[in-house]
């Protein structure tokens, strides 16, 4: 499965206009570990990133490092193309 950076970045945005900062995070919390425990890597990483995006959006270079891994998975965002 690949991952959308810009779709992450879009589900940030609903969360923010939609749900108070504490029941958003509670929803991405609870969707993660349902993913983890599921195993399904795909949704933690992306749910991962819909968090980082939420909570402001850049990634730390720690994090771009653990994210090397599903690299051929995530499409970058098209203005990050450019």
């Amino acid at each position: 499965m690949l991952i959308r950076m810009a779709e992450a970045k879009r589900v940030a945005k609903a969360l923010h206009t939609r749900y108070e900062p504490v029941r958003a995070v509670v929803l991405i919390a609870r969707i993660l570990e349902k993913a983890l425990f599921a195993g399904r890597s795909d949704e933690v990483v992306f749910w991962a990133l819909v968090y980082a995006h939420y909570r402001g959006g850049e990634l730390c270079g720690t994090t771009e490092a653990e994210l090397a891994a599903f690299r051929d998975s995530i499409l970058p965002d098209p203005e990050d193309l450019q």
